[in-house]
């Protein structure tokens, strides 16, 4: 398989995961108009299977490989939302999942990742400390690690979302989607540009957490000493080579949403549309309603709603 990502990739892998995701709306926020003189539409993803984007990367993965690696079993390390996707896709496929999560981790995210059928393990206060015992457990067992970001993949899986934006929305403009580790905004840049070149990717962090936007200014991966934010889905310290490649070359532009704005955009949300968002997607909202980049009269701009949450309710 080659390293390249084509165009073709991002079609093949829609083909192989459509009949197991759902193809999420894309809402039109009118009468509500936070800004005015353009057209803003949000793509729930909110309202995907297990909650969040994260199934398409986990089907597509799991998919592509070996069936005799599969039915070994899948085993991964999460904050929540990519576990809770694995999990579904044991159940979904018959297969035998594990998923290591931190102690930090909530009784909602334990409860979903049971509910699935998968073996839950607690490990560890950070997310290396889970991943480490993912990997030990797959060798013993055999069968697939699943990495929640950096993984071609995944990658891929998250970009099937792009092209049904596209196909919803071809006269789109913008789109803005939040950063966590990197593996959404990476498959969605490079889905969106190889079909639409003139298409612009704004990417948005939380200010407590500029991983990606410190790793921009310094041309290189980094690792923050220090995180401080209130958006634990975007808390990620660094990314890896894969993510950061393709945000390099697909982003336009990175912006930082001031923490002290995040919660009242998830309310406002609720408010307006009667969508259920997370905090990550409220933090893209916040990049667009605050205006924290430039806008032109009449422009469409789309915004990922990357996965639901009570926060705003």
């Amino acid at each position: 398989m080659s390293d390249v990502i084509t165009a073709q990739d991002y079609l093949a892998a829609l083909d192989r995961v459509r009949s197991w995701v759902r193809k999420t709306p894309l809402v039109e926020t009118a009468p509500w108009q936070p800004v005015a003189e353009i057209n803003l539409r949000l793509k729930a993803e909110c309202c995907q299977v297990t909650g969040s984007f994260k199934a398409r990367g986990a089907f597509n993965r799991v998919l592509n490989l070996p069936k005799h690696i599969r039915e070994q079993g899948l085993a991964t390390a999460s904050g929540g939302n990519f576990g809770a996707a694995v999990a579904y896709v044991g159940q979904q496929l018959a297969l035998p999942a594990d998923v290591f999560v931190m102690n930090t981790s909530t009784a909602l995210t334990r409860q979903r990742i049971e509910s699935y059928g998968a073996k839950l393990t607690v490990e560890g206060d950070f997310w290396d400390q889970s991943w480490d015992a993912a990997g030990l457990r797959i060798q013993k067992t055999g069968g697939a690690l699943l990495h929640p970001y950096a993984d071609r993949d995944v990658v891929i899986g998250q970009g099937t979302m792009a092209l049904e934006i596209l196909e919803q929305w071809p006269e789109i403009d913008t789109l803005v989607v939040s950063i966590g580790g990197g593996g959404l905004i990476a498959g969605v840049a490079q889905a969106a540009k190889l079909l639409k070149p003139g298409i612009r990717i704004i990417g948005v962090e939380a200010a407590g957490c500029p991983m990606m936007w410190t790793c921009r200014q310094q041309q290189k991966i980094v690792k923050l000493e220090q995180v401080k934010t209130i958006v634990p889905i975007l808390a990620a310290r660094s990314t890896e080579a894969i993510n950061f490649s393709l945000v390099e070359q697909y982003v336009d532009e990175i912006v930082l949403v001031p923490e002290d704005q995040v919660e009242a955009s998830a309310r406002e949300v609720w408010s307006a549309t009667g969508l259920a968002i997370e905090l990550g997607a409220a933090t893209a909202v916040a990049a667009v309603t605050r205006q924290l980049f430039s806008m032109q009269p009449g422009e469409n701009i789309g915004v990922v709603l990357c996965g639901s949450g009570t926060n705003g309710m």
